[in-house]
């Protein structure tokens, strides 16, 4: 495993796109992050947390036209993007075509956020295309927050670790917006009461 500086973007998205997986802090937790459309490097996230392959991986997008190419936007979806994103709040939709299956493990939904991190959010555009990111620990273990205790718990099992700590507390707000009607299945930074007032306007 390689150990990365956020000056090193250059070559973590050379790594990404190469296959690889890495790890870096994000607004909430500390990430574990692959390129999308790459089955073997979808494995490797699953191996290194030791994670079952049927739990779908989230996805972290660089702006909102980004969602709009692999997700179908529902209204009050929409809503909750612009007043939300970027930020510590994930939506969850009806994936488009371009998504393969196995991505979503065989589900026709996807959970998306933008996060509020300039760094990540320069390092998608670069790389071009969005990334799948999942907290970087031992599946069933507690979230990780300092570039150390990643290396500590994954680092033989990865293939880079940029030096940067999360500046969250805690993980992002999860949101059902691939029905009829929204449904909030984690409370995270952002509350319900939020988001509800947020589609009632």
């Amino acid at each position: 495993m390689n150990l990365y500086k956020t000056e090193d973007k250059e070559l973590v998205k050379d790594i990404l796109l190469k296959g690889g997986i890495v790890a870096f802090g994000t607004d909430t937790v500390f990430g574990l992050a692959c390129v999308y459309d790459d089955i073997k490097a979808i494995d490797k996230v699953f191996k290194a947390k030791d994670r079952e392959a049927k739990k779908a991986l989230p996805m972290m997008c660089s702006n909102i036209e980004m969602i709009d190419e692999v997700a179908y936007v529902s209204e009050d979806a929409r809503k909750i993007m612009k007043a939300f994103m970027p930020g510590a709040i994930t939506l969850i939709y009806k994936k488009k075509a371009v998504i393969d299956d196995y991505v979503t493990s065989f589900k026709d939904t996807i959970g998306i956020r933008i996060p509020d991190d300039e760094w990540i959010l320069s390092l998608i555009e670069s790389v071009g295309k969005p990334l799948l990111v999942t907290s970087a620990n031992i599946s069933g273990e507690p979230a990780l927050f300092k570039w150390q205790d990643v290396q500590r718990d994954l680092g033989d099992k990865i293939d880079g670790l940029v030096m940067k700590d999360a500046l969250g507390y805690q993980s992002s707000t999860i949101v059902d917006c691939s029905g009829e009607n929204i449904k909030i299945l984690r409370e995270g930074p952002i509350s319900e009461k939020q988001i509800i007032e947020t589609i009632r306007r």
